[in-house]
Parts: C-alpha cells; structure tokens; sequence
C-alpha cells in the first residue's frame, strides 16, 4: 500500500524543450560560411576565421543545449559546412 508521500515523491518532472533555434542558427551560419568562400569576401576567406567562428558557434551551442539532440546538430552541421568549403 502506497502512502501520500511516496506519491509525492514520484512526481513527473515536466520534459525540457530543445533548442531548435540553435539548428537554425548553424543553417544561417553554414550559409554564410559558404558565400564567403564563393564570393571571396576578404575577411571570412580565411581559414583562420572560418576555423574560429566554427569553434566559438560549436561551444556555444554545445553549452546552451546542455548535451541534447539538437546541440550537436547544430554543431555538425556548420562543421559539414566548413569542410565543405575546403573541398570544393
């Protein structure tokens, strides 16, 4: 027989929302990442800064989402995107 308290302790903890907007973020940053590369802009045709952006945008999102899905996707795809501009 159950009593109130253990009840009690057996409340559901409501499931936290994934970022999505970190996704969309890493599209919007991807793309900007290959027009630079096409359109040879100056400052963001360098590997240094691609490589750079790339790092600061992975962790940051990898912190913000706290080790859910939708970090790391984020994450891969501005990676996909950065060797993306190297190969073609």
């Amino acid at each position: 027989m159950t009593t109130t308290d253990d009840r009690q302790s057996k409340t559901v903890k409501p499931k936290k929302k994934e970022p999505f907007w970190l996704i969309y973020i890493a599209l919007l940053l991807a793309g900007v990442l290959l027009l630079a590369d096409a359109f040879q802009i100056a400052h963001l045709s360098r590997w240094t800064a691609k490589f750079g952006i790339a790092l600061v945008f992975s962790a940051l999102a990898l912190i913000v989402s706290s080790g859910r899905k939708s970090g790391s996707i984020a994450v891969a795809i501005v990676w996909i995107a950065l060797i993306a501009s190297y190969i073609i």
